[in-house]
């Protein structure tokens, strides 16, 4: 019996691990406090939910010129690839099809945006120890292979 429960306890972790996954939430970008390369959004909202062992993320941005872009994507902490959906994803993301994500500690996750497997940018998301403001840093390359750098301050609502 307390091998059954030892069993039990053990398919748990990783479904409580996610669910008590500080990212999760809504988050909305403030602009003043981040930093672009290029031109900065008008406003973005981060959805970050906790299904079992991953995370379903989902970023929906207003462009400077009013445009739309946003993608969606569900994915463990465990490296491997999964697939992005996107309807018009950020041009910072040249495309990326995939996205596997890694577990650094308690309150912080690493992100690589892949296109056909190569690296099109990387993220590291921290959330603050008091859970109000989730902090994203990206590193990659435009188009040109000009470096892209952002750090994005996001306020939890």
């Amino acid at each position: 019996m307390k091998y059954i429960f030892a069993w039990m306890l053990a398919a748990l972790l990783p479904l409580l691990a996610a669910q008590d996954n500080p990212a999760a939430g809504t988050w909305k970008l403030d602009v003043a406090k981040s930093k672009f390369s290029g031109t900065p959004p008008k406003s973005a909202t981060l959805t970050i939910q906790a299904q079992g062992d991953s995370l379903k993320t989902t970023l929906e941005e207003v462009e400077a010129d009013d445009s739309h872009t946003g993608y969606q994507y569900t994915a463990s902490l465990d490296g491997k690839d999964y697939p992005i959906t996107a309807s018009t994803a950020p041009e910072r993301l040249r495309g990326a099809d995939s996205v596997s994500l890694r577990h650094n500690g308690s309150h912080s996750y690493g992100a690589m945006f892949k296109k056909s497997g190569q690296v099109m940018m990387t993220n590291m998301t921290t959330v603050s120890k008091d859970g109000k403001t989730l902090t994203l840093v990206a590193n990659g390359a435009d188009g040109k292979g000009e470096p892209i750098k952002l750090m994005l301050v996001w306020d939890k609502q």
